[in-house]
C-alpha cells in the first residue's frame, strides 16, 4: 500500500514538473519578443542621449574662429583662403578609413579636449576615444550631412542607424535638397511610420520590408536616430555717413569680405553664418583701422560717420 503511494506521488509530481515546464516555455516564448524590444529602446534612448551630446558641442563649435581645426560649420564659400573646409559624410555606408585635419568627428573631439591623429582611422584599436565618437555602440558609423545651401539658416543632419546594417540598409547619399529633406522632414520617432517616399524608389522590396515590418503590426523605421541642427545666418547693416572713409567689414577670416564705401549710406552684407567673428576697420584705403570687432549673433546694424 505505501509502495503504491509513494509511487503515486512520485507520477504526480513528474507530471506537474512536466506542466510547469509547459507554462514556463509559454510564457517565455511570450517575454522573449518584450525583452528584445526592451533591449532596442534602450539601445535607441542611448544613441539618441549620445547625439544630443554630440550636438552639443557642434552647436558649440560654431563660434570658433579656427575654422580649420574647431568651426564644424566651415563650409565652401565660408571660410578664408587659409583655411580648409570641414568634411563631412558623403556616403551611407563607407566606413571612416582615416582622419582628415577637418573630419567633423576630428573637430568635435578637440573641442572635447581630445587629440585625434591625422591620418589613422578612428578605430577601436588605433584611435579609441575617437571612435566612440565616429561610431555608435553597435559599430555603425554615425554620419554628419551638410544640408543645401539656402536663406537664412544653414541645416546639418545627424543620423545613426541602431540595428544590424546588413538588415537595415539606407539609401545611397545624393547631393541636393531631395534626398536631405526627405530625411529632415520625416517623422523618425513614431514606431508606425513608415518610410519617405523619396526611399521607396531608393531601396529594394525586401529592403524596404526590413524597415517597415516590425513585431505587432508597429514599423522598424525609428530605428534610425536622427538630430537636426539648425544654424541661422544674418547681415549686417552699414550705414556709412562719413565724407572720406571707408568701411571694411571682415568675416569668414576674411579681411576686407565686404567694404561700404565712404558717404554711400545704408549697404546690407551677404547672409554670414552666426557666431563668426566680425571685425570693422574704417579709413580712407584698407586695411584701416579697426573700431569694432564682435561674434554675429543678429542681423547687426553699424554707423559710421
Amino acid at each position: 500500500m505505501n509502495r503504491i503511494v509513494h509511487r503515486g506521488a512520485a507520477a504526480f509530481s513528474l507530471l506537474e514538473v512536466v506542466l510547469v515546464l509547459f507554462v514556463l516555455a509559454i510564457l517565455a516564448a511570450a517575454l522573449v519578443p518584450s525583452a528584445r524590444d526592451i533591449l532596442e529602446r534602450s539601445q535607441r534612448e542611448a544613441e539618441l542621449k549620445s547625439l544630443a551630446e554630440i550636438a552639443d558641442t557642434i552647436v558649440r563649435s560654431f563660434d570658433a574662429t579656427d575654422l580649420t581645426g574647431l568651426n564644424v560649420a566651415a563650409l565652401p564659400g565660408t571660410v578664408g583662403a587659409a583655411d580648409s573646409p570641414t568634411v563631412f559624410s558623403v556616403s551611407t555606408t563607407a566606413a571612416y578609413g582615416t582622419t582628415e585635419p577637418g573630419s567633423w568627428f576630428a573637430k568635435v573631439a578637440r573641442l572635447r579636449g581630445i587629440a585625434p591623429v591625422v591620418g589613422v582611422a578612428p578605430t577601436a584599436s588605433l584611435q579609441p576615444e575617437l571612435a566612440k565618437l565616429a561610431f555608435n555602440g553597435l559599430g555603425n558609423p554615425r554620419l554628419l550631412f551638410a544640408g543645401p545651401a539656402e536663406a537664412g539658416r544653414q541645416r546639418f543632419l545627424l543620423v545613426s542607424l541602431v540595428g544590424r546594417a546588413e538588415q537595415f540598409v539606407l539609401p545611397s547619399y545624393v547631393t541636393g535638397a531631395g534626398w536631405f529633406d526627405a530625411i529632415w522632414n520625416h517623422d523618425w520617432e513614431h514606431r508606425a511610420a513608415g518610410l519617405p517616399a523619396t526611399w521607396l524608389t531608393g531601396l529594394t522590396p525586401a529592403q524596404a520590408a526590413a524597415w517597415t515590418t516590425g513585431p505587432g503590426g508597429l514599423t522598424q523605421v525609428h530605428r534610425l536616430c536622427v538630430r537636426r541642427i539648425v544654424l541661422p545666418k544674418f547681415t549686417i547693416t552699414v550705414n556709412n555717413n562719413h565724407p572720406t572713409e571707408h568701411a571694411f567689414v571682415s568675416f569668414n577670416n576674411t579681411a576686407g569680405a565686404f567694404t561700404a564705401a565712404a558717404n554711400s549710406g545704408a549697404s546690407v552684407t551677404p547672409e554670414i553664418l552666426g557666431g563668426r567673428l566680425v571685425t570693422i576697420n574704417r579709413g580712407a584705403i584698407g586695411p584701416g583701422v579697426e573700431s569694432l570687432r564682435f561674434h554675429l549673433r543678429e542681423n547687426a546694424t553699424v554707423t559710421v560717420q
